[in-house]
């Protein structure tokens, strides 16, 4: 029995972190979709252009796999959020948190069928892609509670974790608006804007880089706080979010300073991703501590006193 649950707990595990796997894989190709302008590659949906299989035309190709790569992760979402609710074992736990992600995508596949029915407006392709990020974050949290089989609270009531969710969530969407706006090189300059283009669209641009730099600066105190205190492997998760923020940081300012070529915007999006993946996890990530110095620690104090004691953080 005991051999079952444990071979159960690891299928659990594989599960829940490969639909996080495909989040990331669909996000890609869809910043591959809207770099290419191939968003209305199948001018109409669920068909393409009227046809189960699409032309063979570039745009039609990249929009219609950007398509099956939905769809295979809805399958696979509907799968665990089965499992989740009639199944043993850890699944158990996250029933919840994946029934709101399952809302979530059901509104993000209406979403985008409305987009692309309505010629792609900027509203909806920001609102398209905001609503991506937050599915994935709702994956990556239900990954960890199946993984440690608890949620880290150590950031929720802290400032740092709250501010780090707001510029998060700013970063997001600003940056989907930029995108949705067309607005990526409304400013050039490196802290100026010195653009040239309209008010509105100069705006847009300078909030979100704004955001990014708030959010950068929390991250940034988040991460050194788990490496500061985790002695455990997940303190490597700081380091990765520190050096993915390094790195498109740079996209950011090239792919201005270049004119926006497609590669550079498909790394924005996608590198964009894996902050938001790494980040939640950071943040959700029990803290652990080294066995060592945990027993140091805790000698010289009762059970009582360690129950009342504060939260490092």
């Amino acid at each position: 029995m005991a051999e079952a649950m444990k071979r159960s707990d690891t299928q659990a595990k594989i599960a829940m972190w490969g639909v996080v796997f495909q989040v990331l894989l669909l996000i890609l190709w869809g910043a591959v979709v809207r770099a290419t302008g191939s968003g209305l590659g199948c001018p109409d949906w669920p068909l393409c252009s009227g046809q189960v299989i699409p032309p063979f035309e570039t745009a039609a190709v990249l929009e219609f796999i950007h398509r099956l790569l939905a769809l295979f992760l809805t399958v696979s979402v509907v799968r665990v959020l089965v499992w989740s609710w009639f199944g043993k074992g850890r699944m158990r736990e996250v029933r919840k948190i994946l029934t709101l992600a399952t809302v979530l995508l059901v509104a993000q596949i209406l979403l985008g069928a409305v987009t692309v029915l309505t010629e792609l407006p900027a509203i909806l392709v920001g609102s398209h892609m905001t609503i991506g990020m937050l599915f994935l974050s709702l994956m990556v949290i239900a990954s960890v509670q199946v993984q440690n089989l608890s949620l880290s609270v150590h950031g929720m009531p802290k400032w740092r974790g709250i501010a780090a969710l707001i510029g998060g969530l700013l970063v997001l969407v600003s940056g989907a608006f930029v995108v949705g706006m067309a607005a990526g090189i409304a400013c050039q300059g490196f802290v100026t804007c010195d653009g040239g283009s309209t008010r509105l669209l100069e705006e847009i641009h300078m909030g979100h880089r704004y955001a990014a730099y708030v959010f950068s600066i929390t991250v940034a105190l988040l991460a050194g706080w788990r490496l500061r205190l985790d002695r455990g492997r997940s303190k490597w998760l700081g380091l990765l979010a520190i050096a993915l923020l390094a790195v498109q940081i740079t996209i950011g300012f090239t792919q201005v300073r270049m004119g926006l070529p497609d590669a550079l915007r498909v790394g924005h999006v996608f590198t964009a991703s894996l902050i938001m993946a790494t980040v939640t996890a950071l943040f959700f990530w029990p803290l652990t501590r080294d066995a060592g110095q945990q027993a140091v620690a805790d000698a010289p104090t009762s059970a009582a006193s360690e129950a009342s004691a504060p939260d490092p953080a």
